[in-house]
């Protein structure tokens, strides 16, 4: 696919763990050079750096605490004003609640931006649950493996650098089913609210990655 038009391309992506935000948003980084703005990567990424305000999200998420919502929009703003976003930006973990929405919206107001679509990955529960608990990561690169869908070359392996890989405490059905719960009841009033300013947009996540990339592509080739 190829951009079409000079203007910058501007999505949040909203989807349950496990329904496919990964993939698709590295199709787009790859594809149309968009930014992948990912709320847990920049965090990682900042926490590293050992900067002030990294030393501050190491202690916020050492305590098993959830980081601030200016901490987070502060790392989007900076992200927006080092240029990576020229050509358009894909936002994946924010915003959770309708708070942030707003915030956000105040944010892309005073950078000059707006955005095109917020899509959300529809998909069941119950195929959810299938693919989160037969998913295993390596923990230095977050690169993630299936047991079924996408597995090592060799079992418990990282094909790259050959380090052991590790399953989420979290990623259990009975802690699954928790989450799942906490997700649609905080993210019902969300989808509601993009849907009133006319930006939200549905795509069936349960089919392949090449199935769901092309609904995908069809909703931005409108842009």
């Amino acid at each position: 696919m190829q951009k079409s038009s000079k203007q910058p391309l501007n999505i949040i992506l909203i989807g349950a763990p496990g329904s496919g935000k990964g993939t698709q948003c590295e199709y787009l980084r790859r594809d149309l050079q968009l930014a992948h703005l990912s709320t847990g990567d920049m965090l990682r990424e900042v926490v590293k750096s050992s900067s002030e305000i990294g030393l501050k999200v190491q202690e916020i998420m050492a305590r098993g605490e959830l980081v601030d919502d200016e901490i987070v929009l502060q790392l989007v703003s900076d992200k927006f004003d080092s240029g990576a976003c020229e050509e358009g930006f894909v936002l994946d973990g924010f915003p959770r609640t309708i708070t942030q929405a707003e915030d956000l919206s105040r944010l892309l107001k005073s950078s000059g931006r707006s955005l095109n679509y917020v899509i959300y990955f529809e998909i069941s529960d119950e195929l959810l649950i299938e693919r989160v608990s037969g998913r295993y990561i390596h923990q230095g690169s977050g690169r993630v493996y299936h047991i079924k869908y996408n597995p090592p070359k060799v079992a418990g392996i990282d094909d790259i650098t050959g380090e052991p890989l590790i399953q989420r405490k979290d990623d259990n059905i009975e802690s699954l089913k928790i989450r799942l719960t906490a997700f649609h009841e905080q993210t019902t009033p969300l989808l509601e609210y993009y849907q009133k300013l006319g930006l939200l947009k549905i795509i069936k996540a349960g089919l392949s990655p090449s199935e769901v990339r092309s609904q995908l592509y069809s909703i931005l080739n409108k842009n």
